[in-house]
């Protein structure tokens, strides 16, 4: 019985549930940046250990992959950056910079874990099953740090990066079991993607209200991170998705939610309200000074006593507030218009053009990984920036062997239940992607883990379909 069972398969169930769920409590921190090691740097660690061990034992099976190669050819442009950032720009320091290339080998090593624990379409039931788990209790933290007062964990500033616990305020945006909302709605948007997509092709009745009920719920967990980019992001895939299934009548009822979530959500509707604005006097007003020097205000955190050793700190603030990425960052309260204003010009003004001016310094390598800083809020740019054309060419070159096979799914008269799988997997990756043109999603560990996950799954489905399949 007990050889039957795959270890590969409890090690992915684990991976699914324990990286969205643990907080970002660091065990180590490393000098001279505000990223520290944590205890999913570590579980990931055995997990990519187990998994070696496998492929030593079966002789490697995973080089009979062809999109190995594809990893492979990542791997050595970026490290031929990490080696030019160390040897000639000097851009950090020799360890900060070693730790920038370990997490990129870290995020896609859980592509292979994944690939190599699905066998059959028996195993495709465990991530869908885990990650529902997992959604569910975002859920019910989310809730909880809204209406409860539930402890927020945040990575958002280099103070709060340290294991604090944190209160919410009525206009701090929700980031459940993330360590900031952005991460937050980024995985959201992709899962109701793929739970969406599920429930348009299911034909079981109660397996398809359980998902409509999780999608619910979801959703307005969704609207309550007020984040932009990741609720268009959504709303964009979840209409390829219908589209590309065929199914075009639940275009009406999911456009009518979207529309109502943009009028109800108040945070949500000022900040896409100033949206508009904003890029105006972005665009075609006089330019402005693009240094950005953040000016720190004196707030005094109020430590609360509560029934456990540690302290819960409350910071009151009687207006919005706004997080930026970065080691200077400050906590400063200011209001919505600004906030968007700001949170425009810091992109437009700062972190963009370093980026392209990196890229202008090295075209073909870049200037390194981490060399821009760790904002970027378009990891495009990030990765022509930090890797050059080699880096950015071969990383999308993995995403081109989904995109392209994907397409012409999309062409077939009748497709199978295993094809529609397929293209719901396709629109999660486009979602995914959307994000990533104004968050750094690629980076932000969470996200990243999670993303690789869902990109083994969507490699096995793309290589295992065939017309007859039907489900089960």
């Amino acid at each position: 019985m007990f050889k039957k069972i795959n270890p590969l398969r409890i090690v992915l169930i684990v991976l699914i549930i324990f990286i969205p769920l643990y907080p970002k409590f660091p065990l180590l921190n490393v000098g001279g940046t505000y990223v520290a090691i944590r205890l999913d740097d570590l579980v990931v660690a055995l997990a990519v250990f187990v998994w070696f061990i496998y492929q030593i034992k079966n002789r490697f099976p995973i080089l009979k992959q062809k999109i190995f190669y594809l990893f492979l050819a990542y791997y050595l442009a970026i490290t031929a950056s990490f080696f030019l950032a160390l040897l000639i720009y000097q851009t950090d320091s020799p360890s900060i910079l070693l730790l920038h290339l370990i997490r990129r080998f870290e995020y896609t090593s859980l592509f292979f874990i994944a690939l190599t624990a699905i066998k059959s379409k028996k195993d495709l039931l465990f991530p869908y099953v885990s990650i529902i788990i997992a959604t569910i209790f975002i859920i019910i933290y989310g809730y909880g740090q809204k209406y409860l007062q539930f402890p927020v964990i945040s990575t958002m500033n280099s103070e709060f990066s340290k294991g604090q616990l944190l209160q919410m305020d009525s206009w701090t945006r929700i980031n459940s079991t993330f360590a900031g909302h952005y991460d937050l709605a980024v995985f959201l948007s992709v899962v109701l993607v793929v739970i969406g997509g599920i429930i348009v092709i299911s034909k079981n009745i109660w397996f398809k209200l359980f998902n409509i009920i999780v999608w619910l719920f979801s959703f307005h967990l969704l609207t309550l991170t007020a984040s932009r980019v990741s609720t268009f992001a959504y709303f964009g895939g979840i209409c390829l998705t219908i589209i590309i299934l065929r199914k075009f009548l639940w275009i009406v009822p999911v456009s009518i939610l979207f529309a109502a979530s943009l009028i109800s959500s108040k945070d949500l509707n000022q900040r896409l309200l100033a949206t508009i604005p904003a890029l105006k006097n972005q665009f075609f007003s006089a330019p402005v000074n693009t240094t950005i020097t953040p000016t720190p205000l004196p707030i005094t955190p109020t430590t609360i006593p509560i029934a456990s050793t540690v302290p819960v700190i409350a910071y009151v603030t009687p207006i919005p507030t706004v997080f930026r990425h970065g080691p200077e960052e400050e906590f400063i309260p200011i209001d919505t218009d600004v906030g968007v204003a700001r949170s425009g010009e810091i992109r437009f003004n700062a972190e963009w053009p370093r980026a392209i001016n990196a890229f202008f310094k090295n075209p073909v390598f870049g200037t390194g990984l981490g060399s821009i800083t760790l904002a970027t809020d378009n990891d495009y740019l990030r990765s022509l920036g930090e890797t050059g054309l080699l880096g950015f060419c071969t990383f999308f070159a993995i995403f081109l062997s989904f995109i392209l096979p994907s397409l012409s799914l999309t062409f077939k008269k009748r497709p199978s239940y295993h094809i529609n799988l397929c293209l719901i997997f396709f629109a999660a990756l486009i979602t995914f992607l959307a994000n990533a043109t104004l968050i750094d999603a690629f980076e932000a560990s969470k996200t990243a883990y999670l993303f690789w996950i869902m990109m083994a799954i969507f490699h096995y489905l793309l290589h295992s379909h065939s017309a007859d399949d039907r489900p089960s």
